[in-house]
């Protein structure tokens, strides 16, 4: 009779690590300058693991029909330890999530026509993913007989950002200061240095769509029609850059990284 394997509780003890440490701390981020020291925030959110502060005109908002998001870039400072190339693909990953989830409740227009409200932000900081932490996650996880085991609780990254909405008078319409820690059981491991941040990004974008379309009182703003969306969200990939897809298709079986799958990163300034 072959003997068990001394390793075989391995995968549940992991599990079990990740369930008591299951969140990395949110990077604290540099302080950004597009939301003035003298704004008063809300406080929506206050954790080590992710906090979001804002201030919102549902009024103004309510008005809005058209939106145009600028190029993203980073704070002073906030991009220090990253490459250029790492650099550009969170530019654009950032950019183009934020493009593509305000697509669906207004009609976003090029860079060079007006908009009722324009879309701004900042990088402010980027929790690195350490990549071997990672990569054993992906082959724990591959493995393991327990389903949707959770990744390694090590080496998790993040990603906080600074994200305001100004009007066509260049009024405010809302300003957010967002930081959020990766997660064992929802954010997947990729062996990159920025494979948190990167996905964390579409977080970020979620909430900042939520922030345009909740009205109060349980009320939504309604969705743009299918041909507006379409024209949206080519305008998004036009300015932010497309993922191929056969990245999309072989991430769903690899832990494929930001580098590869932003061939062709685009969007996004000098940061400067």
């Amino acid at each position: 009779m072959t003997s068990p394997s001394p390793f075989r509780h391995v995968p549940l003890i992991l599990s079990m690590a990740a369930i008591l440490s299951g969140c990395a701390t949110a990077p604290k981020g540099v302080s950004g300058s597009l939301i003035a020291s003298d704004v008063r925030l809300e406080v929506e959110r206050d954790r080590p693991q992710s906090s979001r502060q804002q201030r919102v005109d549902r009024a103004a908002i309510a008005q809005a029909k058209t939106l145009r998001v600028v190029p993203v870039r980073f704070a002073d400072g906030a991009d220090a330890a990253l490459s250029p190339r790492e650099r550009e693909v969170i530019l654009a990953g950032v950019g183009r999530a934020l493009c593509s989830r305000t697509a669906n409740h207004f009609e976003i227009v090029a860079a060079d026509q007006p908009a009722d409200i324009v879309l701004e932000s900042e990088i402010t900081g980027i929790g690195l993913t350490n990549r071997g932490a990672a990569g054993a996650s992906f082959v724990v996880g591959a493995l393991s007989p327990v389903p949707l085991t959770p990744r390694l609780p090590a080496g998790m990254g993040g990603l906080s950002a600074d994200v305001v909405a100004n009007s066509t008078d260049g009024s405010s319409v809302f300003e957010l200061r967002w930081a959020q820690g990766a997660n064992a059981f929802t954010t997947d491991a990729t062996p990159s240095r920025i494979g948190d941040a990167y996905e964390l990004s579409d977080v970020l974008a979620r909430d900042v769509g939520r922030l345009l379309r909740d009205q109060g009182d349980g009320r939504r703003r309604d969705r743009v029609d299918q041909p507006t969306r379409r024209r949206s969200k080519e305008a998004c990939l036009a300015s932010f850059g497309r993922i191929e897809a056969g990245a999309r298709l072989a991430g769903l079986a690899l832990p494929l990284t930001p580098e590869f799958v932003e061939a062709k990163a685009g969007g996004g300034d000098s940061g400067r």
